[in-house]
């Protein structure tokens, strides 16, 4: 009897425990269901600090990292007027290190450092042919890098096809049969080289030559030597090239991200490594239409004066292009605006149309700038530093402070940047703050809270409505909902 009583103490106090820990478990449950229900009835969303594209419907871990995931602070329906807005205490915003300027207006420029090699000036190149037959006799230019002068010798050439023609002209001299005949003489002399001068020492003295000195048609220097003593030439063979260097041409390569600051007319400055102490200057008369994708660069041609001839094709330097911009965000003019030049010949520059002094054809004119977009005073641009502007590759953004700790996204449009500021063309004013120290806190605050942000153009408050029952983290790559208005207090500007 004591042993059975003894089992039967043991089989209730067994069910008191079980039904106990039903009672106790079912009213966790029910407490649990409540509170998860009351976040899910009021909106809460919970995120991850790490990965802000998480949006839950009630606590728990991050489904990518692992980490506690923390609330996502929601606006109240007091504060909806307030715009999407962040505000931040003075403790708050010390320690974020925010920090902000005024927009203004002032004159912009840009340097371009650029690097270039120097080359002939292939308007001032020439070669020396032979136009008959023979063999070279002797050579007055012997070797490569001699200066010569319109109407010095270079070669002397026996030719036998020569001594026949001016043998043809004494004969239809003496005939006189007609100035036709002689003329027709003549002048196969002159194409075959002879110069008038000895052709009239002909035609007096009726002296036959059995040779033909050959002349150097410009001033230059004689860059290649193609012949030696007593080779045979024949009709079209290059016996020498010669270049005048009196003035030079530069290449310069210029990055696709520059072109918008250099234009037909610049003034150029350059510098080369063999004479660190010198510089010389020059105009951009041609800009390629072509653009060399291995480099991404655009070759701009410079005209540079040699007189000197310190500069020596095949020399690197360097140069700096500086360039302004007017009011309109567009380069100033560079003087040769209202002139005339040649579509052939650019480098043609006339204040009075005309003829081109080159080619003949008719000089057109180069375009003005308009009177109104000539800079003034009143006519600055708005500038913005360029630490201010958060660049996505899509839009522009800067963090504008609206009033004492409370700061908003403005997107704005911008010109070709210089080398510390843009100028802003459109979407802020004169007098307006821009942060340009702390925005990048600043914008991970509005992504966490929903506001519209540098990736987030209208922000993630749409983005989270229908997210219910632990959806994937990659199913919507939206940050936050918005808390407009909200104030940062203490360290709560480190939560993400």
């Amino acid at each position: 009897m004591k042993r059975l009583f003894t089992k039967r103490n043991l089989l209730v106090a067994l069910a008191i425990v079980i039904v106990g820990g039903s009672v106790v478990l079912l009213a966790n449950r029910l407490s649990n269901g409540g509170s998860d229900s009351a976040a899910a009835a009021s909106g809460q969303i919970w995120t991850c600090s790490m990965h802000q594209q998480v949006r839950l419907p009630k606590p728990g871990k991050c489904p990518i990292c692992s980490m506690p995931l923390i609330p996502v602070n929601q606006p109240s329906s007091t504060k909806q007027n307030s715009g999407s807005m962040l505000e931040l205490s003075d403790h708050a915003r010390a320690m974020a290190s925010v920090e902000t300027v005024l927009v203004q207006r002032r004159k912009m420029s840009r340097e371009i450092r650029v690097v270039g090699k120097v080359q002939y000036n292939e308007t001032a190149l020439a070669n020396i042919t032979t136009r008959v037959e023979g063999y070279v006799e002797r050579l007055f230019v012997d070797y490569t890098g001699i200066e010569v002068k319109p109407g010095d010798h270079l070669v002397e050439i026996y030719s036998p096809d020569l001594l026949v023609a001016q043998q043809e002209l004494l004969i239809a001299l003496e005939s006189q049969r007609g100035s036709a005949l002689v003329e027709s003489a003549k002048r196969k002399l002159l194409l075959w080289g002879l110069t008038q001068d000895q052709v009239d020492d002909l035609v007096r003295d009726k002296k036959i030559s059995d040779r033909i000195t050959l002349f150097s048609p410009i001033q230059g220097t004689v860059t290649e030597k193609m012949v030696v003593q007593k080779a045979m030439v024949k009709p079209g063979e290059i016996l020498y090239r010669l270049a005048n260097l009196e003035s030079v041409w530069v290449y310069l390569d210029i990055y696709e991200s520059e072109l918008a600051w250099v234009q037909y007319g610049q003034m150029v400055e350059i510098k080369a490594e063999a004479l660190p102490s010198q510089s010389f200057s020059g105009r951009v008369w041609f800009i390629s239409p072509v653009l060399n994708e291995e480099t991404r660069t655009v070759k701009v041609l410079l005209n540079i004066n040699n007189t000197e001839h310190k500069l020596k094709p095949g020399m690197y330097v360097s140069a700096v292009i500086r360039a302004e911009l007017l009011a309109n965000g567009k380069p100033a003019p560079t003087g040769v605006e209202g002139q005339w030049s040649c579509p052939m010949h650019p480098l043609v520059v006339l204040r009075q149309g005309g003829e081109c002094p080159v080619c003949k054809m008719e000089l057109v004119l180069i375009p003005a700038t308009p009177a109104s977009a000539k800079p003034t005073e009143d006519q600055l641009l708005l500038t913005v530093p360029v630490t201010a502007v958060l660049d996505s590759g899509v839009r522009k953004l800067v963090y504008v402070e609206k009033s004492k700790g409370q700061f908003a996204a403005v997107k704005i449009v911008v010109g070709p940047r210089t080398d510390d500021s843009y100028p802003v063309l459109s979407g802020l004013n004169e007098g307006d703050k821009v942060v340009t120290r702390g925005n990048f806190l600043l914008d991970s605050q509005f992504q966490i809270r929903g506001l519209p942000s540098l990736f987030y153009k209208e922000g993630q408050a749409a983005a989270v409505g229908h997210q219910h029952g632990g959806a994937s983290p990659q199913a919507s790559p939206t940050p936050a909902q918005p808390a407009t208005g909200e104030k940062l207090q203490g360290h709560d500007q480190h939560k993400p």
